[in-house]
């Protein structure tokens, strides 16, 4: 379910890796090779980017097929911070550009742009992650990523970093065999991903850092980073760590 890909480095221009690499997200939307519960993400995407760390992010969103969507026109965009994604809407969610990732929003750190690639409304877990939402958290969508979002805010508001935060919502999940589920949280400063069964992939280099559910290109850059991590990436280096030695 979803295929998702942030970004973190000197300004790049979005539609490269939206768009334009061998398999950039477009067509991991269109025509995805690792993705294991679905043949495609046809039920709309979006993206956030950040031109300058100084201003908040644009955001766009579409409940339509990436690769059928006409009205993007801001690929020439460099961007210094970028997160994008495409859907595959999970059971009993509806289709509108309100439950799109990524969703935005203001943090004690400033804005935060999330994405959920999964399914957290499993039966076995739904209902811890319900659970834990705070009382009076109000939702625009009906989906299980706007409320792991809203317990990454609380967490990150609560004083942890934002790498701590998803790793922390990570283990409220708690996901098992049964649940496929990564998350990804980009700032203007930090990329964070974890990993649960589903696949994601980094790749470091002069410019930048790129992790994306699958490479965009054949070069040997890539590395897959393992199952059941945290991947963190900032100015200083890329770092991933065993999810189970954060609990």
């Amino acid at each position: 379910m979803c295929r998702h890909l942030g970004y973190l480095g000197t300004p790049t221009r979005i539609g490269e890796l939206l768009f334009d690499a061998p398999h950039a997200l477009v067509q991991q939307g269109r025509a995805p090779r690792e993705m294991v519960v679905a043949k495609d993400n046809p039920d709309g995407w979006g993206v956030a980017w950040w031109k300058s760390v100084n201003l908040p992010p644009l955001h766009y969103r579409r409940a339509v097929p990436m690769w059928e969507d006409t009205a993007f026109d801001q690929g020439a965009d460099t961007s210094s911070a970028l997160l994008a994604a495409v859907r595959k809407a999970s059971p009993h969610t509806t289709l509108r550009e309100e439950n799109n990732a990524p969703f935005v929003a203001d943090s004690r750190v400033g804005p935060l742009a999330f994405s959920l690639n999964g399914h957290a409304f499993h039966e076995s877990c739904a209902d811890r992650v319900k659970d834990a939402v705070r009382a009076g958290t109000v939702f625009v969508g009906d989906t299980d990523s706007e409320m792991l979002f809203a317990l990454v805010r609380d967490r990150i508001d609560d004083g942890m970093d934002p790498a701590a935060a998803i790793a922390a919502v990570h283990h409220v999940i708690d996901p098992g065999p049964e649940v496929y589920v990564n998350l990804m949280l980009v700032t203007p400063h930090v990329l964070a991903a974890t990993t649960w069964h589903h696949t994601l992939y980094v790749r470091e280099g002069p410019a930048g850092v790129t992790a994306a559910s699958e490479a965009l290109d054949r070069d040997p850059a890539w590395r897959r980073v393992p199952d059941a991590h945290l991947l963190t990436a900032t100015a200083t280096g890329v770092a991933t760590i065993s999810l189970e030695g954060l609990r």
